[in-house]
């Protein structure tokens, strides 16, 4: 029951955006993950680190018809990773974290 409770309240990715403004604002957004959120291979999670890294480039304005250059740039962006780590810490899997943790460096 626990698992299931943990699975609903991971799947949102929460994002802190901060705007280049004098007085800059924190804006938090969500988008949710449907599908399993616990991989049981490798393979798996990379599936499910492709999909992390996809909703948080729609979280930080990056979406399917965007300029692929205004992509890459979002997939560099402080939001991007900020919100990729988020994400994988709060689905809190283990082998999703160790595959994270090998193609960040």
């Amino acid at each position: 029951m626990i698992t299931f409770f943990k699975a609903a309240a991971m799947i949102s990715i929460m994002t802190l955006c901060v705007m280049p403004l004098a007085n800059a604002q924190t804006v938090t957004s969500s988008v949710r993950l449907a599908g399993d959120l616990h991989p049981q291979s490798d393979e798996d999670a990379k599936v499910l680190l492709y999909r992390v890294k996809n909703a948080a480039a729609q979280t930080c304005g990056a979406f399917d018809f965007s300029v692929a250059e205004y992509g890459r740039a979002i997939r560099r962006s402080p939001c991007w990773r900020q919100s990729v780590s988020d994400a994988v810490t709060r689905i809190d899997s283990p082998i999703l974290s160790e595959v994270y943790a090998r193609e960040s460096h």
